[in-house]
């Protein structure tokens, strides 16, 4: 397996977020990533260092350009009208205009749904590097090999248009954006890729990777996660949601209760394996997230480490090409172990 990572992603680092109406540090901290590469480094997996692939074709087809500009820009210009601080919302629209306001302020608030997204002088650097590593696997996949994105920043909560839950580009997305463009005949690679399967596993809905791909059919998105009637971002991810248009059916939210068990997550993979294959995707592209652990600080799931190991037993009995992204997982000294041993049972299943 070739675990591809970025040493860019150190460039954001933001030190607080908002939440539950408190100034907290955040937990989505460089740390993150050093952890899962030092725990990756002790297994026979091929590491690639800042892979030079353009992540542009995909990347467009992901996001809007107004939002890809704001992105780009918006530090510089905050900083110019309001110092030396990170660009944060703090005015949210109940209405969103067709066009953005020209104040920067304004502008945060259009493209960003909470206050857990600062963007810093570095996040836009890191942010694509972390998109870049995402087309990366993808491209491997093409080429037959079975890889994993060390994304950070995470990339499940950003829209086609919007930011939030530390997530700025969909990495996920850009991902299976790039499989279809270069595997279904847009522009050479390997086998066919025109039907995919998307499979969240972090602890929290994957709302941007669901919007993304709501009214679409080339694209199967399930995701296991927090009951939202309790748990972050709340908004999205009740059963209800199954896609709209020529989407319709294609989008699966399988909710669980705080403290779900292990027995009652892994039939609930079941469930969700068992519709992936009979959806026949080309691929299967997962969004990982270490909060399912029970060690974790900010999820409440009850997994335990080998669990990681059965997950991936399970994963691999679809017998599709498959590539991983990770998302989340805060909990700095165990996410690493949590992640190689999925990876490594994945590999030698």
């Amino acid at each position: 397996m070739k675990i591809l990572h970025s040493d860019k992603h150190s460039l954001h680092a933001p030190a607080w977020y908002i939440a539950d109406g408190r100034v907290l540090p955040c937990p989505e901290v460089p740390a993150r990533a050093d952890d899962l590469l030092h725990s990756l480094q002790s297994t026979n997996h091929q590491i690639i260092l800042n892979p030079q692939i353009d992540p542009w074709p995909a990347l467009r087809r992901t996001h809007s350009p107004d939002y890809l500009h704001y992105l780009q820009s918006i530090h510089k210009i905050w900083t110019a009208e309001f110092g030396n601080c990170d660009v944060l919302p703090d005015t949210f629209p109940r209405h969103r205009p067709a066009t953005p306001p020209t104040k920067p302020s304004a502008q945060a608030s259009y493209y960003c749904f909470d206050m857990a997204a600062p963007i810093t002088a570095g996040t836009w650097d890191a942010a694509l590097a972390s998109a870049t590593l995402a087309v990366a696997a993808a491209d491997a996949l093409l080429h037959g090999e079975t890889s994993y994105a060390l994304c950070r920043p995470p990339g499940h909560h950003a829209g086609r248009d919007y930011c939030g839950g530390f997530c700025y580009l969909n990495n996920i997305a850009i991902a299976a954006e790039h499989l279809l463009l270069r595997g279904g005949g847009g522009g050479g690679g390997g086998g066919a890729m025109k039907r995919l399967a998307i499979l969240d596993l972090d602890y929290h809905h994957g709302n941007g990777t669901q919007d993304i791909f709501y009214a679409r059919p080339d694209v199967l998105f399930l995701s296991l996660h927090a009951d939202p009637n309790t748990q972050y971002p709340y908004f999205w991810g009740y059963p209800q949601e199954t896609g709209d248009g020529p989407g319709a059916g294609f989008n699966i939210n399988l909710p669980l209760p705080r403290g779900t068990s292990e027995t009652d997550w892994l039939q609930t993979l079941d469930t969700a394996l068992h519709k992936i294959a009979d959806f026949h995707p080309d691929a299967l592209l997962i969004s990982v997230g270490a909060d399912i652990s029970d060690s974790d600080p900010v999820g409440d799931f009850r997994l335990p480490l080998p669990a990681f190991s059965e997950i991936a037993r399970r994963l691999r009995s679809l017998y599709l090409p498959t590539l991983f992204v990770q998302e989340g997982g805060y909990n700095v000294t165990t996410i690493g172990p949590c992640i190689s041993t999925l990876l490594q049972a994945f590999s030698t299943e």
